[in-house]
């Protein structure tokens, strides 16, 4: 089976080099979410009984970390370049701070089956989402942008013909 177009990995790396940036991430948006609830609230704060503010703020460190992580991977080209820039921070955010509270704190299948019935009508939970979203994509962005920028276009048709794939740079890159 062939791997599509966007989420083939970059040029010139192992299974373990790409294994290695999946798990950096996942360890990047856990520093950022304990580590901000920790030094700011204490941990207790993510319980799932506790207020949403704090998680929420909790949240947004792990999506600047999450996004930043990736973005460096994306600029050492490690990873993948539609994977870096998209696919693995939302997977890595969407999982890691529940997956922390669930270990920590124990499964809220009260609030699972909550979210489930009335997705729609709770405000509170794109709140959640765009508080893990946002503020990483703001931050990759700006990073991968500023990166682009003090290269120049010489070194970024360099950069991609050294780590994209051919088949993803005839498509996407070459003009």
């Amino acid at each position: 089976m062939e791997v599509p177009l966007g989420l083939a990995p970059f040029a010139g790396q192992s299974r373990g080099e790409h294994a290695a940036v999946l798990a950096g991430g996942a360890v990047a948006c856990l520093i950022g979410y304990v580590g901000a609830a920790a030094l700011l609230f204490g941990v207790g704060a993510l319980d799932h009984g506790e207020p949403a503010g704090p998680r929420r703020v909790a949240s947004a460190f792990a999506s600047l970390a999450c996004w930043g992580f990736y973005a460096a991977a994306f600029v050492r080209g490690k990873g993948g370049p539609v994977t870096d820039a998209l696919a693995y921070p939302v997977a890595t955010v969407t999982v890691v701070p529940v997956a922390f509270r669930w270990t920590a704190f124990g499964p809220a299948w009260d609030a699972v089956r909550d979210r489930i019935g009335f997705l729609v009508f709770q405000p509170g939970l794109f709140l959640d989402a765009a508080a893990l979203i946002v503020p990483g994509v703001a931050f990759g962005t700006g990073l991968l942008a500023l990166w682009a920028s003090v290269l120049g276009e010489d070194a970024v048709e360099e950069w991609q013909r050294d780590h994209l794939p051919e088949e993803f740079r005839r498509a996407f890159a070459d003009e």
